[in-house]
Parts: C-alpha cells; structure tokens; sequence
C-alpha cells in the first residue's frame, strides 16, 4: 500500500519534471540551431568591422549565458536517472543521451570556447590576425555541436 501511494504522487511530478527538462532541453538546442543556421549568413552579409563587432558582442554575452544552461541541463537529466529509476522502459536511451550531452559540453569546452573568448576578447576596431578564420572554424564546429544536440534531444524524448 504505501508503494502505491508513493507511486501515486511521484507519477505527477516526473511529468512535470520532464516537462521542465524537455522544454529546457529544447529551447537550448533551438537556440544554439538558430544560431548556426541564421547568424553565419547574417554576419557574412556584414563588413568586416561590423562583423568583428557583432562577433566580439555575440560571443560574450552567450559565453556567459551558456555554460550555465549545459550544466543545469546536465544536472536535470542526471536527476532524471534518478527520478525515472522505477517506471522507465526507456533507461538505456535516457543514459546515451546523458553520455552525448556529457560529450557535448566536453567538446564545448576544449574546442569551442577557446575560439569563442579569443573572438570575444578581440577588439573590434582592430580585429586580431586570423580572426575570421576562426569564426568560419567556430561555425564549423558549432554545426557538429548542434547535430549531437539534436540527437540528444530526441533521444530524451523517446526515452519515456
């Protein structure tokens, strides 16, 4: 009996507590999609100095703001293992999910943010040596983030 209570109680609150991940989930990977698939285009339509402006801006105010929402989307979908223990058919994709995203900010930080805060520390008046190479090699590997993200999230939501 008191299994069934507890159950009855926990059934309602993982559903909102995919709800909340889900919907966090997603808005970061639309986020981070809008972002390689619209500001590349947008930013080469740009001149130089202007690009390099909204590069540098670009590229602070969303390394500040991103590394907090991977880690709180970690931190969700580890207490999803947890909260889902008892009733999910879907463990197994949950835990590749939870390896991919692991992966994802792994990669994030060794590769992506160096040239992020190289390109966010620049000025802009007098862009550094190289530094549209490295936005075209940020895009580049923004896209195999975003691909991996995508993955991700799908197998989050077919994990239930």
């Amino acid at each position: 009996m008191p299994y069934e209570l507890l159950r009855s109680i926990q059934y309602p609150m993982t559903i909102a507590y995919d709800v909340v991940m889900a919907a966090g989930a997603a808005m970061m990977a639309g986020n981070e999609f809008a972002i390689a698939a619209f500001c590349p285009s947008q930013f080469g339509r740009l001149s130089t100095r202007t690009h390099a402006e909204a590069a540098a801006s670009m590229g602070a105010s969303l390394g500040k703001g991103m590394p907090f929402w991977y880690a709180l989307l970690l931190l969700f979908l580890i207490g999803a293992a947890f909260e889902h223990r008892p009733i999910s058919h879907g463990f197994e994709a949950h835990c590749v999910c939870r390896i991919s995203l692991g992966r994802t900010i792994t990669f994030t930080v060794t590769m992506l943010v160096p040239i992020n805060n190289r390109i966010a520390k620049m000025i802009p008046r007098v862009p550094t040596t190289g530094w549209l190479k490295d936005r075209v090699h940020w895009d580049l590997l923004h896209r195999i983030r975003v691909a991996v993200l995508v993955v991700s999230i799908l197998l989050l939501l077919t994990a239930y």
